[in-house]
């Protein structure tokens, strides 16, 4: 039986080694969205109360409803008794049991929903095929569901979902290549504002010289060549979503303008004499460490925690493999309605050399090398020579598993805790089985970093399979 402090059931978010730079806690209540600050470490507790380290006035809320331990390992939630309870992915948490949660995951308290958000360095450059820059402007929002199957990928889309309801600014953070602008026109078309447009500035690619005008817009006459007035991106927006994408590339005196606009929703024109009000939800993304960026004065303060209001992680494709083929198939299907043809099949030998790829580029790579494959292979089948990819073989099958013992439910009327705890080792048990005792798949398959998989292992007595 679970004690008061032991862990039960989790799926722990992908990347937790890389070291913690700053936790925020979001407080979702209908279309509204909180931000409030938390330690990097330490147990916060959460209620009504005054005394409470994260007040909450809501009537829902218990004057202390729940507790947060926060650690360089993880967070736990503890319920401390609450009246309307704390609930993750729909079971409600035993009273006084430390649970541990992932990253986006919501945490269901009274009428609020809580998520603890984790901002963690940008991953180590990987070589990924150069991207060619793309014009900024009104972007057609497409209509397509994007290919969502990773658990990690779920929680994230659920989190992204919610907070688009409200109007705080949202960050896009990951890989090159990762998805940013699909999560970012998947915010837009989930907001309130997805009858009107959503407008992309790259910001990479606006030259220096015409920055201003291309942002903010102009008046006739007010430089050389100005035969008319001009809107600029972001008053083109009105109504809608401006995504600025590569936010982390913009000169220190356009972060001063652009903060303006943020603080003061109006846009001054250049050449104008008075600013102009605007109605827009500004979406950023970066694959810069903005906090880096931050702490040597790169990126103004101010700004980031403007656009910063939630961070949503994106991951890159190699730690997300049940969706390469998804995607896969999608993109041939996609490149073949360009081209008024049948979409082509993916043998399995392709498959498996496209799983076994890095994937540098992500899903744009997967993208690229699949509309190349579509354009290449003769047949109604794409095979491996169709592709521009390595071939690695698979890995060499596990070994056998020893006999892993049955698991036995523990009765209806048991505690909660220990009803939870017999639900994660069976699944720990399928898994192993699933895998041939493999423990690295089946963690992998579970969502769970090896090492927390192995201490389950030895919580709920379990035999290590051993190679031979």
């Amino acid at each position: 039986m679970a004690e008061p402090g032991d862990l039960v059931p989790t799926v722990p978010a992908a990347g937790a080694a890389r070291p913690l730079q700053r936790r925020t806690l979001l407080i979702l209540r209908g279309e509204e969205v909180e931000v409030r600050p938390l330690p990097a470490q330490g147990e916060v507790v959460v209620g009504r109360g005054s005394q409470c380290d994260v007040k909450i006035d809501h009537p829902s809320m218990s004057r202390r409803h729940l507790q947060l331990v926060l650690t360089d390992d993880g967070v736990r939630a503890i319920d401390l008794g609450s009246a309307n309870g704390t609930s993750l992915r729909g079971a409600r948490l035993p009273a006084n049991v430390a649970v541990e949660i992932s990253a986006n995951d919501a945490l269901a308290a009274g009428d609020l929903t809580l998520v603890v958000q984790e901002v963690r360095p940008a991953r180590a450059a990987v070589s990924a095929p150069a991207a060619p820059a793309r014009a900024s402007g009104p972007v057609a929002v497409s209509a397509a569901a994007p290919v969502v199957v990773d658990p990690v990928m779920r929680r994230l889309y659920e989190l992204a979902a919610r907070v688009a309801r409200g109007s705080i600014g949202i960050l896009l953070v990951g890989e090159t290549g990762a998805g940013k602008e699909v999560l970012a026109e998947f915010l837009h078309r989930s907001s309130p504002r997805a009858a009107g447009p959503m407008v992309l500035v790259n910001c990479a690619a606006l030259a220096d010289s015409l920055v201003e005008s291309e942002l903010f817009g102009h008046e006739k006459g007010a430089f050389t060549g100005a035969q008319r007035e001009r809107r600029g991106l972001i008053e083109s927006a009105d109504g809608g979503t401006v995504f600025l994408d590569e936010i982390g590339e913009i000169n220190a005196a356009l972060q001063a303008k652009l903060l303006r606009v943020l603080e003061e929703r109006r846009v001054l024109r250049v050449g104008a004499s008075e600013p102009r009000p605007v109605d827009v939800r500004f979406v950023a993304a970066t694959n810069r460490d903005l906090e880096a960026e931050v702490a040597a004065g790169r990126f103004r303060r101010d700004l980031y925690f403007r656009l910063a209001g939630a961070v949503l992680a994106i991951p890159p494709l190699r730690e997300r493999p049940q969706e390469i083929d998804l995607l896969a198939r999608s993109f041939a299907a996609d490149a073949a309605a360009r081209l008024g043809r049948d979409a082509p099949v993916l043998d399995e030998a392709a498959l498996r050399a496209l799983r076994a790829h890095a994937w540098p580029g992500n899903a744009r790579e997967l993208r690229n090398v699949i509309e190349r494959a579509v354009l290449l292979c003769d047949g109604p089948a794409i095979g491996v020579a169709d592709l521009a990819v390595g071939t690695a073989a698979p890995p060499a099958p596990a070994p056998p598993a020893p006999p892993i013992p049955d698991a036995t439910p523990p009765p209806a009327d048991s505690p909660l805790a220990e009803q939870l705890a017999a639900v994660e080792r069976q699944r720990i048990l399928a898994a192993l089985e699933a895998f041939g005792g493999n423990q690295t798949r089946a963690a992998e398959s579970l969502g769970m970093p090896r090492r927390t998989f192995v201490k389950r292992l030895e919580a709920y007595g379990l035999p290590r399979p051993r190679k031979k």
